[in-house]
């Protein structure tokens, strides 16, 4: 599960609300190899909720800002250690990463915190789950600078398409495949970490 010492790798992350999924390629999308994967927290501390503004919703609008705030910190830290434990190990194994790959998601979707307008997020349910969506993005987003790493972010929903037309027919069967390289688990998470990792690989544009 490595490739040749030297090689330039990038990290695809499919993060989910207080966790994500790390997949570390090298190689061209004719023969990407996979340099490690890993499950990282994105929320280390067990008292606090993964789906702040669901828990929020409800709470007295002081109250739903501290508690958002609280995790916004929390994930931010949780984040940092994670990208940065995940590139010293790859740095220890002699590769440069050249930055990570993230779901583009709603952008900005419900992220709004002037008065008033938390009130609105929190009273909407479509809006709770694109506001805590867009956190964790922006926690990784945040690590990811802090390391000196470029940011690519990619629509997941049109990933497989989108590696197809700029990466060729075949790079998804091919990433697919790579389960026997590395084993079980190599769920859909791990394959559209790999596809973004690749896409960013390639130069391919966010």
């Amino acid at each position: 599960m490595s490739a040749g010492v030297g090689a330039t790798a990038a990290i695809g992350v499919r993060d989910h609300c207080g966790w994500a999924m790390l997949v570390a390629i090298a190689g061209g999308p004719g023969a990407p190899q996979v340099l490690r994967r890993e499950r990282v927290s994105l929320l280390d501390d067990p008292a606090l909720p993964d789906q702040p503004y669901h828990a929020a919703a409800g709470l007295p609008l002081d109250s739903a800002r501290e508690l958002i705030a609280r995790v916004e910190q929390c994930a931010r830290r949780s984040a940092h250690d994670a990208l940065a434990s995940a590139v010293h190990q790859l740095a220890q194994d002699g590769h440069d990463v050249a930055g990570i790959a993230l779901d583009l998601g709603a952008v900005g979707a419900g992220r709004m915190t002037l008065p008033g307008e938390l009130a609105t997020v929190l009273s909407k349910h479509h809006y709770l789950h694109g506001a805590e969506g867009e956190l964790y993005h922006e926690a990784l987003v945040e690590a990811a600078r802090c390391a000196g790493l470029a940011v690519s972010r990619y629509d997941f929903k049109e990933l497989r398409g989108i590696a197809a037309r700029q990466l060729g027919l075949g790079v998804v069967e091919r990433v697919d495949g790579l389960r026997s390289q590395v084993g079980s688990p190599w769920t859909r998470d791990h394959k559209d970490a790999a596809l973004a990792a690749l896409l960013l690989l390639d130069g391919g544009s966010s």
